[in-house]
C-alpha cells in the first residue's frame, strides 16, 4: 500500500500513462495510422498499403520496352484456320526480308517450340512422345510435318492454315501465340517449306453456288 508521500508520483506517472494512451489514439483515430510517428520504417511489419510507398497509375511515364521485347498489346488480326479468310492467309512479313534470315529465324524458333513434340527433324516422335519408359505424355503422338508422311502435304495445308495452328492451336495442341511473335510464327511456315517432304497448298476458294450452276 503506497503511503501519502509516494501518491502523488505514481499518480503522476498514471495521468501521464492515460494522456499518452488518449493522444495515441486520436493521433490513430484521426490520422488513419496505427503506427506511432516515432515507429514508423523500423518495425516494417506493421506496414500497411496505405503507408506503404507507391506509384499511382499514370503518375510516372511509362518506361520504353527493353530491347528484344515484344508487347502484348500489339494486336494482328485473327481468323479462324478453318475458315477461307484463314486458309488465304499469306506471310506479310516477306517483302524486303532476306529469305535465308526469315529461314533461320523459323528454325530456331521451332526447334525451340515444335521440336519437344514434333521431332527436330520434324517427323513426329519428339521427346514429348517417347512412351519407352512407360509413361504415356502425350495422349496423341504429334504427326510428321516433314517427310513422306507430311500431314501438311497429305492433308493440302495452306501457310495460313498452319500459321494459325501454330497462332491458336489445335485439338490437343496448345496455342504458342504467347510466346512467339507474329512474325516469328511465320518464319516456322518458311522454315517448313524447305523440309523434304513438305508442300503447301495454294489456297482456292471453291466457286459460288451461282457460278458452279453456271459451268454445270
Amino acid at each position: 500500500m503506497p503511503n501519502k508521500k509516494s501518491f502523488v508520483p505514481w499518480a503522476a506517472v498514471f495521468l501521464a500513462a492515460g494522456g499518452g494512451l488518449v493522444g495515441y489514439a486520436t493521433y490513430a483515430v484521426t490520422g488513419y495510422d496505427i503506427m506511432p510517428p516515432f515507429l514508423q520504417g523500423r518495425q516494417t511489419w506493421f506496414v500497411d498499403m496505405y503507408d506503404a510507398q507507391f506509384v499511382r497509375a499514370y503518375e510516372k511515364p511509362m518506361d520504353v520496352l527493353p530491347e528484344g521485347t515484344v508487347s502484348r498489346n500489339m494486336y494482328v488480326k485473327n481468323y479462324d484456320r478453318m475458315t477461307d479468310a484463314g486458309k488465304a492467309l499469306t506471310n506479310p512479313y516477306l517483302e524486303g526480308a532476306e529469305l535465308a534470315e526469315v529461314v533461320e529465324m523459323g528454325e530456331w524458333n521451332f526447334q525451340t517450340y515444335c521440336a519437344p513434340c514434333h521431332n527436330s527433324n520434324a517427323m513426329g516422335s519428339g521427346p514429348v512422345n517417347d512412351m519407352s519408359d512407360g509413361k504415356k505424355r502425350f495422349p496423341v503422338p504429334a504427326p510428321a510435318l516433314a517427310g513422306s508422311a507430311s500431314i501438311i502435304s497429305a492433308a493440302g495445308y495452306t501457310k495460313g492454315y498452319v500459321y494459325l495452328t501454330i497462332r491458336n492451336g489445335a485439338a490437343i495442341m496448345p496455342a504458342h501465340g504467347w510466346a512467339m511473335t507474329d512474325q516469328e510464327m511465320w518464319s516456322v511456315t518458311e522454315y517448313l517449306d524447305t523440309l523434304e517432304g513438305v508442300e503447301f497448298a495454294t489456297f482456292e476458294p471453291e466457286p459460288a453456288a451461282e457460278d458452279a450452276a453456271m459451268e454445270g
